[in-house]
């Protein structure tokens, strides 16, 4: 018993399957700043990119800022000062976006930075041929973070231009003649604008492919959210709908109202007319109610079968009474045959929920006591309507 654990221990400790979940687990953590972003977000790229670049900045501006203290390269004031600063940018804009920052404003820093930093390091480090190569990274950094084709452009342009001054001023690398001084220049302007080409393309392409898979998106769920044959919201979209205009009561002072209505002897009606003609009465009834509650804040539902919802609001309880009564009015005026009901004409039956301000309610106690009132209109007779006490 005592070997097994110690075997687990191992196994979790440094045997690989815990602790590789756990740095797996730490890793996403830190590219999704604490969970804020996901694989299906707009903004995951960019903010993985972000923080991809803070952690790799962190440990380049370290090691540099480390180096220079140690004498191991020169150290100059101006150096100093931009790998300080390079440092604590670098944490801010984790940090930021970890503690829930504007994502477009730490963008714009560490866009602002990076410009910066990889246009001054080639003047800084002019002692190192190399250093001219680093700004070749920004085109890739500047389309990818900013997201944009015509920013991106026209950040690599200006970093170009500000590359090939630095060269003709000779604040960078020495270069023997001015042969190799031209050679520098359309080496540079070669390979910026070759990344601008390609990654232009790139992000045009894939601004297209996200706005195809966005509008795939919006229609799928709205055909979720939707009742095929009438058109209104359905039952999945209740619950979700309630609850948004339970959250609104604070900040909207009318009276929020709930009305199921039930088709009294739909079945019978179908049986006798056949099912299209049921699903043709289900739509005409769709209509009388958008044109009832013809307001943009009003919510129609079919929550199933033949029971109807709708979420509203009105100046007063009197008001939501009176609607409710019109509603039930122009529905048996329209003369539809009712084969088993309490009139010539179909009707409905209704009950209504008046939410209380403040009291709290949530979406199922406010259908509950609906369904309830609904009941006992039934049970009064049919084609009328009762409401819910309190």
């Amino acid at each position: 018993m005592e070997r097994t654990y110690s075997v687990t221990s191992r196994q979790e400790g440094d045997g690989t399957p815990g602790s590789r979940s756990a740095a797996a687990a730490y890793w996403r953590d830190l590219m999704t700043s604490g969970g804020r972003t996901c694989e299906d977000c707009p903004h995951y790229l960019r903010i993985t990119l972000l923080n991809l670049a803070g952690a790799a900045s962190i440990i380049v501006w370290g090691v540099f800022l480390s180096l220079t203290l140690l004498g191991v390269l020169e150290a100059s004031l101006w150096r100093m000062v931009f790998h300080v600063a390079g440092l604590l940018v670098s944490v801010s804009v984790i940090v930021g976006l970890r503690r829930g920052g504007s994502i477009a404003a730490v963008t714009h820093v560490a866009h602002a930075f990076l410009f910066i930093s990889l246009l001054g390091l080639p003047i800084l480090r002019a002692d190192n041929p190399l250093a001219m190569s680093l700004p070749l990274i920004y085109p890739a950094m500047a389309f990818l973070l900013l997201g944009d084709i015509r920013k991106g452009v026209a950040g690599t342009l200006l970093m170009t231009a500000g590359l090939n001054i630095a060269l003709a001023l000779g604040a960078g690398p020495e270069l023997r003649d001015s042969t190799m001084l031209l050679d520098g220049a359309l080496t540079l302007t070669a390979g910026m604008s070759f990344q601008a080409v390609v990654l232009a393309l790139y992000v045009h392409h894939r601004q297209q492919v996200l706005a195809r898979l966005r509008a795939v998106g919006e229609q799928l769920s709205i055909q979720a959210n939707r009742d095929s044959l009438t058109g209104l919201h359905n039952r999945r979209a209740f619950i979700e709908d309630l609850e948004r205009e339970l959250r609104r009561r604070d900040c909207d002072d009318r009276q929020l109202a709930f009305l199921i209505l039930d088709i009294d002897g739909f079945k019978a009606y179908n049986d006798r007319y056949g099912h299209p003609q049921g699903d043709a009465l289900l739509k005409r009834l769709a209509s009388v109610m958008r044109e009832v509650f013809s307001r943009q804040e009003d919510i129609l539902l079919r929550l199933g079968g033949e029971e109807f919802g709708i979420i509203f609001r009105s100046e007063d309880e009197a008001q939501a009474e009176e609607m409710t009564t019109h509603l039930l009015s122009v529905i048996e005026e329209l003369g539809e045959p009712a084969p088993d009901g309490p009139c010539d004409s179909v009707t409905v039956s209704a009950g209504l929920y008046l939410v209380e301000p403040g009291s709290g309610v949530d979406a199922d106690h406010v259908y509950r006591r609906a369904d309830e009132a609904l009941y006992r209109a039934k049970a009064a007779g049919k084609a009328c309507w009762h409401r819910a006490s309190r």
